[in-house]
């Protein structure tokens, strides 16, 4: 019994791991004083900084301790916290690949990391690396405050909307909640502007709550560029709402929008006005641009618009006032420079409109990018 006892120990009969070795015993694990080593992992392919779209091979470096003997079990690569696929077996030695459908992904920044798991079961996630995705799915929330005027209402939404960069063929969904939509399109206008209707959804899940994108729908190549500008965007009516009750901007990674509110000047309020207002600022942080559309309520007899972008030397951007729209003035795809785009996002920058009564400005506020 003593004999049989001191054999499984030595063969790893405590649920440890062992081999001989020139006569003796190397074990790890429970029921050894030392424990197994865990495995070592890395993200070799992309690397960091990459853009990536369409199918993207994953590839990752795994090794499990040689010492005993052990051997990697599988690598599970992660977008964020979700797995995107498992590999047990190599495709090389020492090298994992799984193919990863970027086109499925939503547009922007996606973090990577790789598991692996070796065979007592420990594992080890690689350093995580940050890669960029386009010609994903644009996830665009949608809200009320999107519209101007913003109506009464607490509904929302999300349009997951994919458009084929060479083809322009789009596909998607819309999920609302809170109200019971009467349509459901994707217009061509920038944020706090409207536009034409490009694509009409069709009522999916019952009660309206889920609208997809009709098969065969497409975007001419104007329009292709107009969605890389953050110039496309998806609206969602009702009957209580008919101008619109949700709304959200497509946004590309390279797209910035905000949404800032304006009110009346201490000059203004003097003069008893209770004037308001919004302004929809574009930034295009590849090309260099900004567009603004500021909407206003309650201002007599406005004069100008301008907006600042709190850059040292920087010259004010002089708004367009509509010719369909008094109280609506906007500016498109003005170039900026590096400072102005700092100064924008550290919140330095302002809008306001000036009126007859109020030359210094009827409201005002600061952008909040």
């Amino acid at each position: 019994g003593t004999f049989l006892a001191a054999g499984l120990a030595a063969c790893g009969g405590y649920g440890g791991n062992s081999y001989s070795m020139g006569g003796g015993t190397a074990s790890c694990g429970m029921g050894y004083a030392n424990a197994c080593p865990p495995p070592a992992v890395s993200i070799t392919a992309p690397t960091a900084g990459m853009t990536v779209s369409g199918t993207v091979a994953l590839t990752a470096t795994a090794t499990a301790s040689a010492t005993y003997m052990l051997t990697i079990a599988s690598v599970q690569f992660f977008d964020g916290t979700t797995s995107v696929g498992t590999a047990t077996t190599p495709a090389s030695p020492n090298t994992y690949t799984v193919n990863w459908n970027a086109a499925a992904a939503t547009n922007g920044s996606h973090t990577l990391t790789a598991k692996a798991t070796d065979s007592k079961g420990d594992s080890t996630t690689s350093a995580a690396v940050m890669v960029t995705v386009t010609g994903g799915v644009f996830a665009a929330a949608m809200a009320p405050a999107q519209i101007f005027p913003a109506p009464g209402s607490k509904a929302s939404g999300m349009a997951r909307i994919s458009v084929d960069s060479e083809t322009g063929a789009v596909s998607g969904t819309v999920a609302l909640s809170g109200f019971t939509a009467r349509a459901v399109t994707v217009n061509q206008g920038f944020a706090g502007s409207t536009g034409a209707a490009l694509i009409a959804l069709e009522p999916g899940a019952a009660g309206g709550a889920g609208w997809r994108v009709p098969a065969g729908a497409l975007l001419t190549a104007e329009q292709r560029v107009a969605l890389t500008q953050g110039r496309l965007y998806v609206i969602a009516t009702s009957a209580a709402h008919p101008a619109g009750e949700v709304r959200g901007q497509l946004a590309p990674e390279n797209i910035q929008v905000s949404f800032s509110e304006l009110s009346a000047t201490p000059e203004a309020a003097a003069l008893g006005g209770a004037a308001s207002g919004v302004a929809a600022t574009t930034v295009d942080t590849r090309a260099g641009t900004l567009t603004v559309n500021v909407n206003s309520s309650g201002v007599e007899a406005a004069t100008s618009a301008v907006l600042d972008t709190g850059a040292a030397g920087a010259t004010r951007l002089a708004l367009t006032r509509d010719p369909a729209d008094v109280n609506h003035w906007s500016k498109e795809l003005a170039r900026i420079g590096a400072g102005d785009l700092e100064a924008l996002q550290s919140g330095k920058g302002s809008a306001s409109v000036a009126s007859q009564a109020a030359p210094g400005g009827a409201i005002s506020g600061q952008i909040r990018q």
